[in-house]
């Protein structure tokens, strides 16, 4: 009984989907980290709770970093259990309706960064500075909105040296305690590096 009544709120032509259902965000376990014109970043644990119907306004991206369960219900009312571990890339695009609950007792956690704009091109490299990636990190993803780099475990070596930024990045960095820690970089910004120090994981976002 305990799903019947987000069964009911999903089913076709309910009152809720007459209306526009509201955003995933804010929410409980859902904290805002950073916002600026092109993204707003969360840092999200699924909770043992039912949300509401919501939809995802923006395309976004994201990492889970602590494992965990939890059930999606489709607009159709199909409840879907899901299991997810650390480390899994999530890429997903706006406009998706539906609710979900965290199930485990140890929540699923995830940083995702929602992206406001539409893609921009590339901003120009300069020759005399080398673009990033820098240092060989591993790609995880590559799409029309972001391309997503890693420094894993290993990689907390300085990269080679200074570099460009040819897309805004946002990078989230994990220490010991898998406490995150993000930071937006502008594109055609130059340094070098994008490590924190005493990361023990670092992923680098790229935003087209």
């Amino acid at each position: 009984m305990r799903w019947l009544l987000v069964a009911v709120l999903l089913a076709p032509g309910a009152t809720v989907l007459a209306q526009d259902p509201p955003p995933a965000y804010p929410r409980p376990g859902a904290t805002n980290v950073l916002e600026n014109d092109r993204v707003i970043v969360w840092d999200i644990a699924w909770l043992q709770q039912e949300y509401p119907v919501h939809r995802h306004r923006y395309d976004h991206v994201g990492v889970y970093y602590a494992s965990g369960d939890r059930i999606i219900t489709s607009v159709d009312g199909e409840q879907r259990p899901v299991s997810t571990r650390a480390w899994n890339i999530s890429f997903q695009r706006r406009d998706v309706t539906h609710a979900e609950a965290g199930s485990s007792v140890d929540p699923l956690r995830a940083v995702f960064i929602q992206i406001k704009e539409e893609p921009r091109p590339v901003g120009a490299a300069d020759p005399s500075v080398p673009s990033f990636p820098v240092d060989n990190p591993t790609q995880r993803l590559d799409n029309d909105r972001t391309i997503v780099w890693e420094y894993g475990p290993g990689s907390s070596r300085a990269p080679a040296g200074r570099h460009r930024h040819t897309h805004d990045a946002v990078v989230v960095s994990f220490d010991a305690t898998l406490s995150p820690s993000v930071r937006f970089v502008e594109r055609f910004t130059e340094h070098e590096t994008d490590l924190t120090a005493g990361s023990r994981r670092t992923l680098v976002f790229e935003i087209k």
